[in-house]
């Protein structure tokens, strides 16, 4: 996954603030979105939801805030070292990786968070793991799927993928970003085809475009402040100088008061146990 470095370098205030995490009407529809591709409000209730690579679970609460009946657990690498299972929260959080999944079954069974749960999300995270791990962690997240009514339910899918394209990108970059960029993100192809070796089933997947405007300065600032891991790549000097290529290939299409617009396009992979 990305280095504890790249995360050391925000704060949650921070990596909340960026265009594509904080409150408003982007992650607004992104939870619509989700909520949908889980079909939260459908199926019988309580259900748990594994959420990986979560971060701060300001997300997550999003989703059981609108879900009756839902639970949440949060599992992410660089949560504080006080995080436990402690409480009666609807969203619980445990400090560990996506590759704990690796791990045989009787040392996932003396972990509580590896077993029991209904559905996992992995939202934009699974571009962090290896490709030699992926099989084996989509196959330890499977093997912990719980038998209940949400499982039986053709309709309801049991792990929910979000993810971008590796080619097909419309973000305001350059050319050593688009390369980095593509270099680190796995092809859909690619992910399905070790969701179906890992034992899933049904695997498909569809694209939801969003159309962004972003003013071009607090574009640059984040580039500048690396809120994508592609941009951890880059020294200060190089995002400096890359700011000013972005400005260049952006005058035809900002407008007046310095907006530019372009399209987000995420990719919804679902799969069946």
């Amino acid at each position: 996954m990305t280095s504890k470095s790249h995360y050391e370098a925000h704060t949650a205030a921070s990596y909340e603030s960026a265009f594509f995490y904080e409150e408003g009407a982007y992650t607004e529809n992104l939870a619509k979105l989700v909520m949908d591709g889980l079909c939260l409000k459908e199926g019988s209730k309580p259900r748990t939801l594994l959420d990986i690579g979560g971060g701060t679970g300001n997300f997550t609460r999003m989703l059981t805030n609108q879900s009756e009946g839902i639970r949440a657990i949060v599992v992410d690498p660089f949560l504080p070292e006080s995080s436990t299972k402690e409480g009666s929260d609807d969203v619980q959080y445990v400090k560990a990786s996506a590759e704990e999944f690796t791990k045989d079954n009787f040392e996932a069974s003396q972990e509580w968070w590896r077993n029991g749960y209904s559905q996992v999300l992995l939202k934009e995270v699974v571009h962090h793991f290896a490709h030699t791990d992926r099989k084996e962690i989509f196959r330890g997240m499977l093997n912990g799927l719980v038998t209940d009514n949400i499982s039986e339910q053709p309709n309801i899918p049991s792990l929910l993928i979000i993810t971008r394209p590796q080619r097909d990108i419309d973000y305001p970059l350059w050319n050593d970003a688009r390369d980095v960029w593509a270099k680190n993100q796995p092809h859909v192809d690619d992910i399905m085809n070790d969701l179906t070796a890992a034992g899933f089933r049904k695997v498909q997947y569809k694209v939801e475009p969003y159309p962004c405007e972003i003013s071009l300065a607090r574009w640059q600032s984040m580039v500048k402040q690396r809120f994508w891991s592609t941009f951890a790549n880059f020294s200060d000097a190089e995002l400096d100088a890359a700011c000013k290529l972005i400005a260049e290939a952006e005058a035809k299409r900002v407008d007046s008061k310095g907006i530019i617009q372009f399209e987000d396009r995420l990719l919804f992979i679902e799969a069946h146990r």
